[in-house]
């Protein structure tokens, strides 16, 4: 069993982990993370081997850092780490994809050393001679890192002071620890990891850093698939210090969109070891998704329910060939986007749920270019690429999550845009539920699902040569949408249908495509094994009964839709709108 950790926890609303740099504690981020705390829940950690948290023996790598400090990061959480403690939260992102909210690396580099191929480090020598000052004057060392986190800085004497103060607050640190650290980041280099961290992340970096130089910032924010970078002005390498009101600004305005956790009655701040830990809470949207469902809820079961984890991969898997065989998505979200004509509203937060490659975000932030756009999919592959839509002036977040439990807070979105991803999910209801809790009032999801004439010829081509099997998805009927839209506390719902149809040579053209775009069969009722040479030679046999024109059909039907977040009471559902109800009593002959 591994030495407890000391974890400080202060504070009501999203989760929030704060990793510290080497040699100093979880108590020594200064007055201003009392401000954050009445916007945050704060995990204060003292790293392994430093301040109150005993020294696991063995340990020596950043992976081992990580590991120690994982059971004490809530999923779903942001993590916030300056320094050595932004390398841990890094490695934390690496090893627990879709588990973490977002990340704020202060004062962090991917890369500590300079390198021939990464000038953006510190030099080697001055490392070294940390390292031999610890085995001499063990204090006057420490106290010559602590200046040198401030030269340059125009307020370095504040911060100064305030290093020091706080240096033995939680006791002094361990020997083994200060050295295993020092070489941690002589070793570690994670720049080849960064491409596969898709989460939010905000970089802050000093313009006057002497330990991690601003380019190392910079580099560092431009490698990762989803970073905005920020350079505090005559900042050093404690700019949460010396420059704090810019840096919690910052820090809050990236963080707004994160979901609240719910706080155990009566919880404050509390300090806890590993032994009184708590496992990491799950999310309100998790209660909500496990509760009994309402009577007339639209839900996927049985042989059609959705191997969630087969659509993620499958979508990520296929983001490379996505777009050039994405014909209909691509058809059907320029329509949307189209649709958004006749709004008169500037969002100043867009969501693109299931945003797939990114080509509506990007239009979204074209349309909208003062609105902060985010992407978000179940598909990590998908968000990666992404990336490659976006353009220098127009960035956009990236976020991997589970529409059915999204990691935004309630009443932070304005716009919601979704095309085409509801029909992936097991459970529409719980997916519209999150959506309403999500918006503003005033708030509108916009959005596109498939009807259940979708594919009709495939499907009924299968069904006579595989009875047995479900092979095709099913989709919900637009008049069960609508009821939907009103259950989960939309206003104003506005449905229609549009039917497309593709033409192919022969069906295994259409499969290929579905294949492309990461359309597999994820169904529960699926053939677990290869499908035989007869049965598909049946199924082919079947659709050829379709052809027309000398082509074989394939018929989607998409179901447009546009609801509203109320701003007031919701009305009678049998009222229609605009419609004042007048008591037949108070009706009278007008006399001319």
């Amino acid at each position: 069993m591994s030495p407890a950790l000391h974890v400080e926890v202060r504070g009501d609303g999203p989760d929030v982990v704060l990793l510290h740099g080497w040699a100093l504690h979880g108590g020594m981020w200064g007055p201003w993370i009392e401000e954050l705390a009445r916007r945050a829940r704060l995990h204060c950690i003292d790293l392994p081997g430093h301040g109150r948290s005993a020294w696991p023996a063995g340990a020596s790598t950043l992976r081992d850092l990580a590991r120690a400090v994982s059971p004490h990061v809530p999923n779903g959480a942001a993590v916030l780490g300056w320094s050595l403690g932004g390398m841990v939260a890094l490695e934390l992102a690496r090893s627990r994809p879709g588990d973490l909210a977002a990340l704020v690396l202060i004062a962090t580099t991917p890369c500590f050393l300079a390198r021939d191929d990464w000038p953006a480090g510190m030099n080697p020598g001055v490392l070294d001679g940390f390292a031999a000052g610890l085995a001499g004057d063990y204090r006057r060392t420490l106290s010559n890192f602590l200046a040198l986190q401030t030269w340059g800085d125009e307020n370095a004497t504040q911060a100064l002071r305030s290093l020091r103060t706080s240096l033995d607050a939680h006791g002094e640190p361990d020997s083994q620890a200060l050295a295993a650290g020092l070489e941690i980041l002589r070793t570690a280099d994670l720049r080849d990891d960064l491409a596969t961290i898709a989460i939010p992340t905000l970089v802050i970096a000093g313009e006057h850093d002497r330990i991690t130089p601003v380019a190392a910032g910079r580099e560092l924010a431009a490698r990762l698939p989803s970073a905005r970078f920020v350079e505090v002005p005559k900042a050093g390498h404690a700019p949460f210090l010396s420059h704090a009101d810019a840096v919690r600004g910052e820090i809050e305005d990236f963080l707004s969109f994160l979901a609240p956790s719910p706080a155990p009655a009566g919880e404050g701040r509390r300090e806890h070891s590993a032994a009184e830990s708590s496992p990491a809470r799950s999310s309100t949207s998790s209660a909500a998704a496990g509760k009994a469902m309402a009577a007339g809820e639209v839900k996927t079961d049985g042989e059609f329910a959705l191997d969630v984890r087969r659509i993620r991969d499958s979508f990520s898997q296929a983001a490379e060939t996505y777009d050039a065989a994405a014909v209909l998505q691509a058809q059907v979200r320029d329509e949307l986007l189209r649709r958004l004509d006749v709004l008169r509203m500037e969002p100043e937060v867009v969501v693109d749920l299931g945003a797939g490659t990114g080509q509506a975000t990007i239009a979204l932030k074209r349309r909208y270019p003062h609105s902060r756009v985010v992407a978000m999919d179940i598909a990590h592959g998908m968000l990666l690429q992404a990336r490659k839509c976006q353009t220098l002036l127009r960035r956009f977040d990236r976020v991997v999550a589970d529409a059915a439990v999204l990691p935004l807070r309630d009443a932070s979105v304005d716009m919601l845009f979704s095309s085409l991803m509801l029909q992936w999910c097991n459970d529409p209801d719980q997916v519209l539920r999150e959506c309403r809790r999500v918006l503003r009032p005033g708030g509108v999801l916009h959005f596109t699902t498939l009807g259940p004439d979708t594919l009709v010829e495939l499907r009924k081509s299968w069904q006579a040569a595989d009875p047995g099997h479900a092979h095709v998805n099913q989709f919900v009927d637009m008049h069960d949408l609508g009821d939907a839209l009103m259950r989960a506390g939309f206003a104003e719902p506005v449905l229609d249908v549009e039917r497309y149809t593709l033409t192919y040579d022969d069906a295994r053209s259409l499969m290929r495509d579905l294949k492309a775009i990461g359309a597999h069969n994820a169904t529960a009722g699926r053939a677990r094994g290869l499908t035989g040479k007869s049965t598909l030679a049946r199924m082919l046999a079947a659709y050829e009964g379709f052809r027309h024109a000398g082509k074989l059909p394939a018929t989607y039907e998409v179901v447009f839709a546009q609801a509203w977040c109320p701003t007031g009471p919701l009305r009678s559902r049998d009222q229609p709108r605009a419609e004042t109800v007048v008591p037949v009593s108070q009706i009278r002959r007008h006399n001319s």
